[in-house]
């Protein structure tokens, strides 16, 4: 139950007003609220909150041998499908506290911390997608993984240097073939060998990305390869 204390309501609201992220409706302020559980409640409403859906089932990548698991917190739709391209793609900064909540969120409910991981890694961005965009998305969910599960975080031993078509605007069939055997490479392969590693990036469609990468992890002498997205697109 949310407590609330109408005079300090009223004057923080009044200061320092807070919207939802999505809606931009007014959200009661922490400091004169008990937050609901869930830890959402600070970034949008409870409308907001409900067309969160988390994915109840594993996805199964049934033409590849390169991923062990592979582990997805929400399907990509409703506030997700808002809040991701515009964090990712329109420097909206404000997300970021609201990805990370996601993250930790998806970590508790996966009880990822009880598999055996040792390193984390994130799917990269070429050196011209990088200096486009300001950041990598799946290099700061790699980050609150890490921070998380108190693993190593493998920070640039992953590399991509072929610029391809972002996958987000091809077809299923062209994201199959946008990515070749060497669209990623290890800086040192010996960081990765006899590793078990948890793969991150923020979204999963087809899951080619995932499989290139983890291919080249594999060659490298990975003892395993799983992958976690913050969301999932439903095919």
């Amino acid at each position: 139950m949310i407590k609330l204390c109408a005079p300090f309501t009223a004057f923080f609201n009044i200061i320092s007003p807070r919207r939802c992220l999505i809606c931009f409706n007014f959200l009661a302020h922490t400091l004169v609220t008990i937050p609901p559980a869930g830890g959402l409640g600070d970034f949008l409403c409870a409308a907001c909150q409900e067309q969160l859906k988390v994915c109840e089932t594993t996805p199964a990548l049934s033409s590849s041998v390169q991923i062990d698991q592979v582990f997805s917190g929400y399907q990509y739709g409703g506030a997700l499908a808002k809040i991701i391209p515009a964090w990712k793609y329109h420097s909206r900064g404000e997300f970021s506290p609201l990805i990370k909540a996601l993250v930790l969120l998806t970590l508790s409910r996966l009880s990822l911390s009880r598999l055996d991981f040792d390193l984390i890694l994130a799917i990269p961005l070429t050196n011209s997608a990088l200096k486009k965009r300001g950041f990598n998305q799946a290099l700061f969910i790699a980050y609150c993984c890490a921070a998380e599960l108190q693993l190593t975080l493998g920070m640039h031993e992953l590399v991509k240097d072929i610029n391809t078509e972002q996958q987000a605007s091809l077809s299923r069939d062209e994201r199959a073939s946008n990515l070749g055997d060497d669209t990623f490479r290890l800086l040192n392969q010996n960081v990765v060998k006899g590793r078990r590693i948890l793969l991150c990036d923020d979204v999963l469609t087809t899951g080619a990305t995932l499989k290139a990468a983890a291919a080249t992890l594999n060659e490298a002498g990975a003892v395993s390869v799983s992958a976690l997205t913050l969301a999932r697109v439903e095919l």
